[in-house]
């Protein structure tokens, strides 16, 4: 082996080689190689291989740099051989003047017998230049190319430029590819490009982007748009658009808009949205409105098309709360159709709640409801009716105690009425009553009723009615019982209770409508002592 270290104006040098041999009579395989350096501009090594493949097998290469203040380059080449296997020979260069910066490699190579004829190259080039002006805007130019001539499948070109500043952003690529992808006018070709503004200033925000693609071999055209605003200066109100372009069509369109325009405490909110496809249209507004402080308005229109039909519909819902009033409303329509109207009304007092309710709808006609409560201290009043225009039902329930004179009446009564025929009325009363109250004669009665109005085998009318006399003149109790079935059987019970001191006595009678074989029609019966 051999190795040398020379200096020889300004270069450094070194150099080594080695020689083995395995066999006596063999050839010797030698292994050398050779550093050269220059100071801070070039270096140069080799290295080949010899005696052991049937070619010598060698790697060179050689980087160089040199420039100045405005320019710096960087210089490589390069070169390797293995026999029957690869050949290859590179060519790279870098340079930066100022602030572009570019890049350029080629290689030719040869491989599996074709190693000493490099019919095969591919090249491939880039660029950057970064950019920052006065007034802060930020701009980069970027290209890349590549080259291959035996793959011509993924030779393509790319050029990219991006600016950005403090209110704007752009960029916009361009892909060539293909066959004919240097050429001006090659058909396959790619562009994208977006941007972004934001114009907001103190009492608006506004902002804006946009999105583009193109493919000009398969004539697509794809473009995407944002844009929103919120101005608060007088009022508060916004505005958001999106947008789908492609090609000749507008696949998908939205916008959604409100505005806030509230005053001393009074709320007034409205918005709006829309959505435009090729299955659905869809139109959409609210409306909030507070026209009093204790009234609420609330409003919503709906518009569809496409794959669902709706057509104008609009709903409306007020409400009103002033403390024992309250009020409110339903309306649903369209201008061709009243699908559900309706409103009711309560009244709370002291002591009582009225409501009253009416309803019509597409499926039916107006239907009306009253409530009616009244909770008092003698006084207990329930009534519920509903109505329509064929048919009422009436329940009614109350309870009443009088002092003067002393009466206490309660009743219960339900009235269906078909107005094709005659009411029914499903009915219960009480009453018990002081008559007279002196010193030498007090009366007091007590009467129920029922009455229904259904064929059954059963009373369909029954009246019980109580008197009972305490007759202090004539010295005797008498309690008095009549009992009137289907308004027509009146059956009359007596007890009389004399308590006279010299002859006390107990008188009974019954008096009754039904056959006399049985029991007398009239009979009275004493004891006498």
């Amino acid at each position: 082996g051999m190795t040398d270290l020379q200096m020889l104006s300004g270069k450094q040098r070194y150099m080594t080689q080695l020689e083995v041999k395995l066999i006596k009579q063999s050839r010797p395989i030698i292994l050398s190689g050779n550093i050269t350096k220059q100071l801070g501009k070039k270096i140069a090594f080799s290295v080949s291989l010899n005696n052991l493949l049937k070619d010598a097998a060698f790697l060179s290469a050689f980087l160089e740099k040199t420039g100045d203040d405005k320019l710096r380059q960087y210089s490589l080449e390069g070169e390797t051989y293995l026999p029957g296997v690869l050949g290859v020979h590179v060519i790279g260069l870098l340079q930066q003047r100022e602030d572009l910066w570019s890049h350029g490699l080629k290689i030719k190579y040869g491989l599996l017998g074709e190693e000493k004829n490099l019919h095969h190259e591919c090249s491939m080039r880039q660029k950057i230049k970064v950019e920052t002006g006065a007034r802060g805007v930020y701009k980069l130019d970027t290209g890349h190319e590549f080259h291959c001539s035996q793959a011509p499948t993924y030779n393509h070109k790319v050029h990219l430029r991006h600016e950005a500043s403090a209110s704007w952003l752009s960029s916009q690529m361009e892909v060539n590819y293909g066959k004919h992808w240097d050429e001006i006018n090659n058909k396959k070709k790619l562009l994208i490009s977006q941007a972004f503004k934001n114009s907001s200033s103190s009492s608006l925000v506004n902002y804006f982007m946009e999105f583009t693609m193109q493919v000009l071999e398969k004539q697509v055209n794809y473009r995407t748009q944002l844009q929103h605003s919120h101005n608060s200066q007088v009022y508060l109100q916004s505005s958001t658009s999106f947008e789908v372009r492609y090609n000749d069509h507008v696949p998908f369109v939205a916008g959604l808009q409100w505005k806030d325009a509230s005053r001393n405490g009074l709320k007034k909110w409205e918005g709006g949205l829309n959505i435009d496809t090729p299955w659905l249209y869809l139109y959409a507004a609210l409306k909030r409105h507070q026209p009093q402080h204790s009234a609420y308005l609330l409003t919503m229109e709906l518009t569809t098309g496409k794959a669902l039909s709706i057509k104008d519909l609009v709903v409306e819902l007020f409400y009103k709360d002033q403390g024992n009033e309250m009020e409110g409303k339903v309306h649903i329509y369209t201008p061709a159709t009243t699908y559900l109207q309706a409103s009711t009304f309560n009244h709370l007092g002291r002591n009582i709640l009225h409501s009253y309710s009416e309803m019509t709808s597409l499926w039916n006609r107006l239907v009306k409801n009253e409530i009616h409560l009244e909770n008092n201290e003698r006084t207990k009043f329930l009534c519920f009716k509903i109505k329509s225009t064929k048919q009422e039902f009436n329940f009614t329930a109350s309870y009443q105690n009088l002092p003067m004179p002393k009466k206490t009446n309660f009743s219960v009564k339900t009235v269906w009425r078909d107005y094709k025929s005659l009411p029914v009325v499903l009915q219960f009363e009480g009453q018990i009553e002081e008559l007279k109250k002196e010193k030498m004669l007090y009366q007091k009665r007590g009467t129920l009723h029922f009455r229904h109005p259904f064929e059954v085998p059963i009373l369909q009318s029954f009246l019980l009615q109580e008197t009972f006399t305490v007759d202090k003149k004539q010295k005797h109790y008498f309690l008095e019982t009549k009992v009137l079935i289907n308004g027509v059987e009146e059956t009359v019970q007596t007890l009389t209770l004399g308590y006279h001191p010299e002859n006390p006595y107990i008188c009974a009678g019954l008096t009754h409508p039904y056959n006399d074989k049985l029991f007398p029609k009239d009979v009275e019966i004493c004891i006498l002592t």
